[in-house]
């Protein structure tokens, strides 16, 4: 659980402004929160641990999928696919990897990215009991070392 909490406030605390905090999606019975920053922004430990290139030119998606119907919105296992797209139309497949410590699941993604490039997200998922959800967002990805 202490290596969770490490790889989210590395995610978290390097990029924490205002609309980060509120980033999430309530689709149905899910509330899907999600997270994009730069891999150069996570500790040398973490990134060996979960296999991560740190690079200004590397790009991170964090996925966590809670189930609304539940008291305390309990974190649940989902099927996660994704695609990234830039604004000429180049797209590239996300592939998610899965972590579980204690309670928390999560799903991380890499992907290269190009200085002051805007990317498309598109996200689908299917989470138990047969819940499923799609939504888009874009992230605007800026160089930036730590």
């Amino acid at each position: 659980m202490r290596n969770l909490i490490a790889l989210m406030i590395s995610l978290c605390g390097m990029v924490m402004t205002p609309a980060w905090a509120g980033q999430f999606k309530e689709v149905g019975e899910l509330e899907v929160h999600y997270n994009t920053l730069s891999t150069a922004f996570l500790t040398p430990n973490i990134a060996k641990q979960y296999d991560i290139t740190r690079s200004g030119y590397r790009g991170l998606v964090n996925i966590a999928v809670l189930d609304t119907m539940q008291l305390g919105k309990p974190a649940i296992a989902a099927e996660v696919q994704g695609q990234v797209k830039n604004l000429v139309g180049n797209t590239r497949e996300l592939n998610f990897t899965e972590i579980r410590e204690g309670d928390a699941i999560y799903y991380i993604a890499t992907f290269a990215a190009d200085d002051e490039e805007t990317y498309r997200f598109h996200i689908d998922l299917n989470a138990a009991g047969n819940r499923s959800a799609s939504f888009n967002y874009n992230y605007t990805f800026y160089v930036d070392t730590p």
